[in-house]
Formats: C-alpha cells, structure tokens, sequence
C-alpha cells in the first residue's frame, strides 16, 4: 500500500508540473499577444524606417521586446526608450532622444546595420545588441541575451500565426 500511495503522488506531482508548465506556456503567449496588440500604433511607422535604413522589418521584433513599446522604460544599466538604447550608443548612432520613437528607431536601425557587418546570424545580432558586440565577442551569450532572442522569437511566431489565422477567416 504504501509504495501505491508514494507512486499515486509522483504521478500527481508530474501532472501538476506539466499542467503548469502548459500553463505558463499559454500566459506567456497571451502576454506576446498583448504586446503585439499594444505595439500595433507604432509597427508601420517603425517598419517604414526600418525598410528606408535598409534592416529587416522583423527587428520590429526586438523593439516589442525591449520595451513592450514603452517609450518611458530605462533599464537598471541605463538603457532607454523604445529601443533600450544605451545613451553613448544613442548619440554615436544619431539619436539625442531614445525616448522619441523615430530618432530611437533610425538610430537602432543604424546600429542593427553596424553589427550585421561583424554578426551575419539574426540571432546573433540581437544578442549583440543586448550586450555589445565586443561583450558578445568576448564573453559569448548570456543567458538573458538567449532569452531576448528566444522572446524576439516567440513574438515573432505570435504575430505571424495571428495574421495567418485571420487571413483564413
């Protein structure tokens, strides 16, 4: 009887693992889900700039998620604005203001474009992004730098099963 019971409560345990892994999974997709609606004003204009700069439209991405669209969010090492653009890269990129929406964009675009010259990957660029090329260079990924990639991913896929989804309609 007892080795039943102990047997009853793993299976218990491990169906109550996956329901709240399953979830977190559906939170975490309803949470993208709101970011892209919430960023939904600003993705033409910022994809406009990003095609006049030269950079894929889906770095669109990355703004959602750095910012959630925030233009008043400033990260604890200083990052700032929609792009969460550090302000000695703001200003080598042309952008005064991070906090205005189509300087930050033309100047994240600038930037994106720089580190496509040393990081070919998009995965790789958004990294390079987070940390600093020659961070990325020299002390390889973090792990938050994964996660922002993995988030620009989920965004990503979000989005465009969305748009087909309502295209099917």
């Amino acid at each position: 009887m007892p080795g039943g019971i102990v047997r009853t409560m793993r299976a218990l345990a491990i169906f109550v693992l996956i329901l709240s892994a399953i979830l977190v999974f559906f939170e975490v997709r309803l949470c993208f889900g709101c970011d892209i609606e919430r960023c939904a004003p600003y993705r033409s204009k910022v994809e406009s700039i990003l095609e006049s700069e030269a950079v894929s439209r889906d770095f669109y991405f990355l703004m959602v998620a750095e910012s959630r669209c925030t233009d008043k969010a400033v990260s604890d090492k200083g990052a700032a604005g929609f792009w969460q653009l550090m302000p000695a890269t703001s200003r080598r990129f042309g952008c005064g203001d991070p906090h205005d929406l189509e300087c930050a964009t033309r100047a994240a675009a600038r930037y994106i474009k720089h580190l496509q010259t040393s990081f070919h990957r998009f995965e790789d660029v958004i990294i390079a992004y987070n940390m600093g090329g020659h961070n990325y260079r020299r002390r390889g990924a973090t792990s938050e730098a994964r996660g922002l990639v993995w988030m620009v991913r989920e965004l990503m896929k979000c989005h465009y099963t969305t748009q087909a989804d309502t295209a099917k309609r």
